[in-house]
C-alpha cells in the first residue's frame, strides 16, 4: 500500500516536473540559434524522467509507416516505406549484442502541430532520439544543431550514435512529408537509403560529428 502511495507521488512530481520543462521551452523559438543550449538543456531534463509505464503512444518507424500507408495521395509509398524498415532494422543493430530500443522519454515536440508539447496528458513517448532529430529536423539549420548536440550531451550525459540518428531523422522526415502532403524530400533520401544504405542530412555538418565524437554505433 504505501509503496504504491509513493509510486503515485513520485509520477506526479515527474509529470510536474515534465509541464514546468515544458513552461520553458514555450518561450524559445526553435529556430533561435541563440536559445539551442537552453533548449537543449530543458529536453535533457524531460528526458531523465522515465515514462514507460504510461499510456503515452509511442512515436517512432512504425508510427511513421502508418502515416504513410493512411496517405490516400501519396505514389510514393512503397519507396518511403522500405526506406523506413531499413532504417529501423539499423536502429536496431548493434554489432555488439542486442537489439532494443528504448521508448521511455517523453517527446518535447509535437511533430503533428510544429510546436512544443502542451503538457504531459496530450503528450507522447519514443526513443530519445525521436525528439533530437525532430528538433534538429525543424530547426534545419547545422549551426544550431551544433550547439544543441552539444548541450544535449553535456546535460544528458547521453552520446547519440549515427545508427539512432539517422534512422529517427528519417522517421520525422516522413512523418512531417505525411503531415505537409509534400513527398518531394522524404522520396529523394529513400532512395538514398534503398540506394546506398545511408544519406547525408544537411542539417549536421560533419565537423559537427568529428568535433563531438558520435561514433557510428
Amino acid at each position: 500500500m504505501m509503496k504504491s502511495i509513493l509510486n503515485k507521488k513520485n509520477v506526479r512530481l515527474e509529470i510536474t516536473e515534465i509541464n514546468n520543462q515544458l513552461q520553458k521551452l514555450k518561450l524559445f523559438s526553435i529556430h533561435d540559434i541563440t536559445a539551442a543550449a537552453e533548449i537543449a538543456e530543458c529536453i535533457a531534463q524531460i528526458h531523465s524522467h522515465d515514462l514507460s509505464q504510461s499510456n503515452l503512444p509511442v512515436r517512432d518507424a512504425r508510427w511513421a509507416m502508418g502515416l504513410i500507408r493512411e496517405h490516400g495521395s501519396c505514389e510514393y509509398k512503397d519507396e518511403i516505406i522500405s526506406a523506413l524498415e531499413y532504417m529501423g532494422k539499423f536502429e536496431r543493430y548493434n554489432p555488439m549484442g542486442g537489439n532494443e530500443v528504448i521508448y521511455n522519454t517523453f517527446m518535447a515536440w509535437n511533430i503533428e502541430v510544429l510546436r512544443w508539447q502542451g503538457d504531459c496528458r496530450s503528450g507522447h513517448i519514443g526513443s530519445y532520439a525521436w525528439d533530437i532529430a525532430a528538433v534538429i529536423n525543424q530547426a534545419n539549420d547545422p549551426e544550431f544543431s551544433d550547439v544543441f548536440l552539444e548541450s544535449y550531451m553535456r546535460h544528458s550525459g547521453r552520446e547519440p550514435t549515427l545508427a539512432l540518428l539517422q534512422p529517427n531523422l528519417y522517421y520525422v522526415q516522413a512523418a512531417e512529408a505525411a503531415r505537409a502532403n509534400d513527398f518531394e524530400k522524404a522520396v529523394q533520401t529513400a532512395r538514398e537509403i534503398t540506394g546506398r544504405h545511408m544519406f547525408k542530412t544537411e542539417a549536421i555538418s560533419g565537423d559537427t560529428i568529428s568535433r563531438l565524437g558520435i561514433s557510428g554505433w
